[in-house]
């Protein structure tokens, strides 16, 4: 018996042994479950062909929210509950999964599997894995049981029923702080937009599940002026930056455009709730359908940027482009790269320039193909490509218009997306060698 276990860990020790294997494989599995369970008779109401199935289990596994059909009316009850647990599974993480299981049972991760651990938590020793997955845990489930307190509160008064608003409640809580996007209303939150409660409410959820619970952690040092590590300080004051910058553009641009018919104090909440949103989450309080080029060209940077490393959001992060800008002011300052009197390492710098490039090459590709096969609208179709690999969930109202091989392509886009960046990051990290040769410097010229 004990053989068969060890001939069986070794067929599979070459996932474990990868860290830049085991994402990929594990969030394919999953959405390969989703898409059947998604499928099955009793998890809709009708007739969904099974794209439509795996576009929607990919997008919930991948915290996306894209969706080819509304899930408020086309999916049961058991669909809806089948679509909410792949969004959760798919916001902690097959990893932090599997790995609490490890745990909670008293047994030991081997070797290759704590390694991976290890790569994934960005930590040095299996303490620190074990004490941050109680972290992911703790901070998550209590989170989302207190945002679904609030909202249930607000939906029960504002739909006058019981059931559903309970049902809209815990749904969205859990949505917004995985930062998922979908919600179960073909309108989105449009019908809330006057609700401060509930855009505030979903919209603390969002950031604090894009933070990540590591960083929050952080919060109570930085509302105390105590001091906090450089990580921390580059979470939260390129999150914060984001945030005014958002709210304020998008507040002016689309002040008797998408936010028309409202008064003021709406307008702000509105602005700052799309703010919030759109790096990460995809709920719209607001018609973006008609949306100016400023709000674009703005919506387009903050799907790119997505969230904090660690978080459910998506993106290049915004530590890549905190320290992209901390690096160009103290190269044109002529400074060293140093943050909280801590120097950022060189490999840092090398690796954020690497995931840049790679991301926005895929991303790039991506929108060509999708201009290439699909007669939609190329502002719409580009806007659906960065909304996919960003796994932010907005979009221009084409996602149902688009045919097979565009579902395909957004598909692949979501899946990109959620595991790249991880994945790219974790190869990186398992090849690094240091080296004690050193070599003398190339001449290039920039200019």
């Amino acid at each position: 018996m004990s053989n068969n276990l060890n001939l069986n860990s070794k067929k599979y020790d070459f996932i474990f042994r990868s860290p830049e294997k085991i994402l990929p494989i594990t969030f394919f599995i999953l959405c390969f479950i989703g898409s059947l369970l998604l499928a099955i008779p009793f998890s809709n109401v009708g007739k969904i062909n099974f794209l439509d199935s795996v576009f929607t289990a990919v997008s919930a596994v991948c915290v996306t929210g894209l969706s080819v059909f509304d899930v408020g009316s086309k999916l049961s009850l058991f669909g809806q509950l089948f679509l909410i647990i792949l969004i959760q599974l798919g916001g902690l993480g097959i990893m932090s999964i599997s790995s609490i299981v490890f745990l909670l049972l008293g047994k030991r991760m081997s070797l290759s599997y704590a390694k991976t651990a290890r790569n994934i938590f960005d930590v040095e020793s299996n303490l620190e894995i074990k004490n941050s997955l109680f972290l992911i845990f703790k901070f998550t489930f209590w989170t989302e049981f207190i945002g679904a307190l609030i909202l249930s509160f607000c939906f029960i008064i504002e739909e006058n029923n019981l059931f559903y608003g309970l049902k809209l409640g815990i749904f969205t809580a859990i949505s917004a702080f995985c930062n998922a996007g979908f919600f179960l209303k073909s309108t989105n939150l449009i019908s809330y937009n006057t609700s401060p409660i509930i855009l505030y409410t979903i919209s603390f959820l969002i950031i604090l599940g894009g933070i990540s619970p590591a960083i929050c952690a952080y919060l109570p040092n930085l509302l105390k002026k105590k001091k906090i590590p450089a990580m921390g300080v580059i979470v939260f004051y390129t999150t914060i930056v984001l945030l005014f910058v958002g709210t304020i553009f998008f507040l002016i641009s689309e002040y008797n455009g998408a936010l028309q018919g409202l008064n003021f104090i709406d307008k702000f909440n509105n602005a700052w709730f799309q703010s919030v949103t759109t790096r990460t989450a995809g709920f719209n309080s607001v018609d973006l359908s008609n949306i100016n080029t400023v709000s674009y060209i703005l919506f387009i940077f903050l799907m790119i940027v997505g969230g904090s490393p660690g978080g459910t959001a998506g993106g290049i992060k915004t530590v890549a482009l905190g320290i992209s800008y901390i690096t160009l002011y103290n190269v044109i300052t002529g400074k060293k790269n140093i943050v909280r009197n801590r120097l950022i390492p060189s490999d840092v710098l090398q690796k954020i320039v690497t995931l840049i490039v790679f991301y926005l090459s895929i991303l790039l590709l991506i929108i060509l193909m999708l201009l290439t096969t699909q007669s939609l609208s190329n502002r719409s179709l580009i806007f659906e490509a960065v909304s996919a690999m960003g796994t932010v969930g907005l979009s221009l109202g084409i996602t149902s218009s688009l045919d097979e091989v565009g579902k395909v392509i957004i598909i692949i886009a979501m899946f990109l997306g959620r595991v790249f960046p991880v994945t790219l990051l974790c190869y990186i990290n398992s090849k690094s060698v240091d080296s004690n040769i050193e070599y003398p410097d190339a001449k290039i010229s920039l200019t």
